[in-house]
């Protein structure tokens, strides 16, 4: 990735499937004005339902992971499992942070952690997206238990 660029986001399989749902309305009340002559549904702004379907298409097609294939994809796996080594070096283990008033000073330990690698942890969460749409991993999976 190039410094400064911005890394689109991508919608979870949960925003996706409420989005879709909103389509589903709105696709719903465009009918229902079809058969409205002479009722109250004569009166509803066909195009400002338009105009919000529209823009629901964009946003799910915006927000789609990017589908990968190939070269892309070993590039993409080859990119996590180094980020994954990266990120589990100097990360607080389950048991400092399931108990920090047996290991004092874990909850600060964590918080540098996770400013010295912020960059990281969001493109970490990126390629997660992209790779495991259905599933992505968690950075918690990442940390050891002792």
């Amino acid at each position: 990735m190039v410094r400064g660029q911005k890394q689109k986001r991508i919608l979870s399989q949960s925003e996706v499937a409420s989005l879709e749902d909103e389509k589903d309305e709105l696709e719903g009340q465009l009918k229902q004005t079809e058969y409205g002559v002479g009722t109250q549904a004569a009166q509803i702004d066909k195009s400002v339902i338009q105009r919000q379907l529209d823009r629901v298409n964009t946003a799910i097609e915006e927000g789609a992971a990017p589908k990968v294939r190939g070269i892309d994809k070993d590039k993409l796996v080859k990119e996590e499992s180094e980020l994954e080594e990266q990120l589990a070096e100097g990360i607080p283990t389950r048991y400092e942070m399931d108990h920090p008033a047996k290991c004092p000073g874990a909850v600060h330990k964590h918080i540098n952690w996770e400013k010295r690698n912020r960059e990281r942890i969001e493109r970490y969460r990126y390629v997660q997206a992209i790779l495991h749409p259905e599933a992505p991993k968690s950075i918690e999976q990442l940390r050891k238990d002792r």
